[in-house]
């Protein structure tokens, strides 16, 4: 590829499609996922004849990720996207920036994030704000002379079908407050959340012990007699509570913290959370609080993306002992109101 020096025409995109190819068959996919990034950093009109013998490589490479065989090293193709969106350097910045976001966001649907974990460091470090479909979206459609949007979203459909999964569509939203009388269900959901999602971020032992001690609905129900802690519940049409929240006012300041949200695991991904926030934020205003904060736990990375995208920012970080051995290691976030 050295022949071509900083020339990225026609030629150099076909020929970097040809080393991959010849890269995977020699079973070596991080080599030719590496080379199939250099054919995206080609910028033609989109008129090209190549074009029709080797497409935009989203598919080359939701291949190559839906196809990886044990054995052979991938690395990490999820961080791997994550760093060069973020480190992108000219020519072509822009547009190659978000060609690797796009990449990025096949990879978070192809490949478990628990095998495939984000750099949460640099997250933390650099206040990386991964984005969401519609955004990659947009930029894709506004920077692309390619139709580059077409061919991911075309991708995208694809990779969903070999997956067995379907796109997931939001859910309309209601979120009540409820009264002590209701915290029965919230002990109900919070033991369902908990023991299928924080099983490899917490021990059990742990959750078996922060569900004893901040679960029990007595315990709930002192906290809104004496602290004005609301709770409340997030519904979804047709399938009744599947979520719930709870915040403070703390006296004499101006934050509202949130101490609950929890959504069920089949819902993620369906507006709910965002629903949720924007909620509590209105009420929080209404509480006269000018900041929103909460806590999250340091390796919980999709609820951590969740609350960047709704606008909140990293504090500090914390870690506090519980009790009985056990300690929460968490960021705190904030968000302005």
């Amino acid at each position: 590829m050295h022949v071509f020096g900083k020339d990225r025409g026609p030629a150099f995109y076909e020929m970097a499609h040809r080393c991959a190819q010849s890269l995977w068959q020699e079973g070596l996919p991080a080599q030719a996922i590496l080379m199939l990034n250099r054919a995206l950093s080609s910028p033609m009109a989109g008129t090209e004849p190549v074009l029709q013998a080797w497409p935009l490589p989203y598919r080359a490479l939701a291949w190559l990720m839906l196809n990886r065989r044990e054995g052979q090293f991938m690395g990490n193709p999820r961080r791997h996207w994550q760093h060069l969106a973020t480190r992108m350097v000219e020519p072509h910045k822009e547009l190659r920036t978000w060609r690797a976001w796009a990449c990025w966001y096949l990879a978070k649907e192809i490949l478990l994030e628990s095998e495939f974990p984000p750099d949460l460091r640099q997250i933390r470090e650099e206040s990386v704000v991964e984005p969401a479909h519609g955004e990659i979206a947009a930029q894709l459609a506004r920077l692309s002379p390619a139709d580059d949007l077409a061919v991911w979203s075309d991708t995208l459909a694809w990779s969903r079908e070999q997956l067995g999964v379907e796109a997931r569509r939001p859910f309309a939203a209601r979120i009540r407050r409820i009264g002590p009388e209701e915290l029965r269900v919230v002990q109900e959901l919070g033991h369902e959340i908990w023991w299928s999602y924080y099983p490899g971020i917490i021990s059990e032992a742990q959750i078996d012990y922060m569900l004893s001690i901040w679960y029990q609905p007595a315990s709930m129900a002192r906290e809104m007699e004496t602290r004005g802690v609301w709770y409340a519940l997030v519904e979804a049409e047709a399938r009744g509570p599947v979520g719930y929240i709870s915040f403070e006012r703390y006296l004499e300041s101006d934050i509202v913290f949130i101490n609950k949200l929890y959504l069920l695991p089949e819902v993620h991904g369906r507006g709910l959370g965002a629903a949720a926030l924007a909620w509590t934020g209105e009420r929080a205003r209404e509480l006269g609080g000018t900041r929103l904060q909460l806590r999250v736990n340091k390796r919980n990375a999709p609820a951590i993306r969740a609350y960047q995208r709704a606008g909140f920012r990293f504090v500090e970080d914390v870690c506090s002992d519980i009790g009985s051995g056990f300690f929460m290691d968490d960021f705190i976030m904030e968000k302005a109101l």
